[in-house]
């Protein structure tokens, strides 16, 4: 970066630490609910879930008889897993053998399931989630849950979901300190969203919420901060007492930078035309994990469009009271959300 972008960047923060003066504080956004029928108010008061333990059929099964064991299993779990005929597969029969039998992958499972042989904390933090979820998609099912472990890869999704289901990696929640993520190369920046707190809140972030975002093409930065503000917005209606932070994944000191940072970054990116930039080098820079956002320092957290983006919308959503979250879902000129929220930072 050139010594005059860095004097720019310099004298903005500066200027806002002088203006602010203190931490701006943070009161969640009321988002407007649909009217509900007394049946599906019903439905969304007697929630259960299901949960599938896929590791521990997997890793509980004879080796020398896998043809037999995925046969039996075909139908519990979706296709994906295991397909019609997937125990006619000797070439992937082989290969599942050879995972459940590595002694690392066998530690990590022994591992996993001492910590999550019981998921009753999971169940006390995504049941009363799901219930504001119905509240707010009423024509929505309850989703299943299956469990993995995948060996702590970490260029996998930690969550993702399948038609009505999300499989969540176990081992991919195992706290930052855990050994297994040095030993795998899991960069600390990586391994510090990997705390069980996280589990529940992402299967809202990287799985339900791509039931209700329009198919899109995200071209400008802006394009990528207002769709990842919906996602956090979306996460934080379901999780209306958890701390913004934690909804995006900060660590305290982390957010405290960003709040107190957000109207330099905000001029920043105004000044230097890269809201509406649509090339990939800004994008990344602004919305990938990274350990800082080199455009503003070492101090500063990464993914910060993601915090942009947040503030833009929920800016909309206070501007906007009788917005349904359906709604906002649902809209995808980014452009109209930005002008229409009123959004500028002090």
């Amino acid at each position: 970066m050139r010594r005059k972008n860095l004097s720019f960047i310099c004298i903005l923060l500066v200027l806002c630490t002088i203006i602010t003066g203190c931490k701006k504080k943070y009161a969640p956004v009321e988002v407007a609910k649909p009217k509900l029928t007394e049946e599906q108010v019903k439905t969304s008061k007697n929630i259960n879930i299901n949960i599938l333990r896929y590791e521990q059929d997997l890793f509980n099964m004879d080796t020398k008889n896998m043809a037999a064991g995925f046969k039996a299993l075909y139908g519990k779990y979706p296709e994906n897993l295991i397909a019609n005929g997937a125990w006619n597969n000797t070439e992937m029969l082989q290969s599942i053998k050879g995972f459940v039998s590595d002694p690392v992958i066998k530690e990590i499972y022994d591992d996993t399931e001492a910590k999550y042989a019981d998921l009753s904390d999971f169940k006390k933090q995504i049941i009363p989630a799901l219930t504001l979820y119905l509240t707010h998609f009423p024509n929505e099912k309850t989703p299943d849950f299956c469990t993995l472990v995948s060996g702590i890869d970490f260029q996998m999704p930690s969550v993702f979901g399948y038609e009505n289901t999300i499989f969540i990696c176990l081992d991919m929640y195992m706290g930052k300190d855990y050994k297994q993520y040095g030993q795998a190369g899991m960069p600390k920046y990586i391994a510090s969203r990997c705390e069980p707190k996280y589990m529940a809140t992402d299967c809202f972030t990287k799985a339900l919420v791509y039931k209700h975002l329009p198919e899109k093409t995200l071209v400008t930065l802006l394009d990528n901060m207002v769709d990842a503000g919906k996602k956090m917005l979306f996460t934080q209606t379901m999780f209306p007492t958890t701390k913004p932070q934690d909804i995006i994944g900060y660590s305290k000191e982390q957010y405290n930078w960003a709040i107190s940072h957000e109207s330099s970054v905000w001029h920043y990116l105004v000044e230097k035309n890269l809201v509406y930039d649509n090339t990939d080098n800004v994008i990344q820079r602004m919305m990938d994990e990274t350990p800082f956002t080199r455009d503003f320092g070492n101090d500063s957290p990464g993914r910060i469009g993601v915090f942009i983006g947040f503030q833009i919308v929920q800016s909309y959503m206070k501007t906007h009271p009788g917005t349904t979250l359906k709604d906002l879902m649902k809209m995808t000129d980014s452009q109209k959300i930005l002008k229409e929220s009123g959004y500028k930072p002090k």
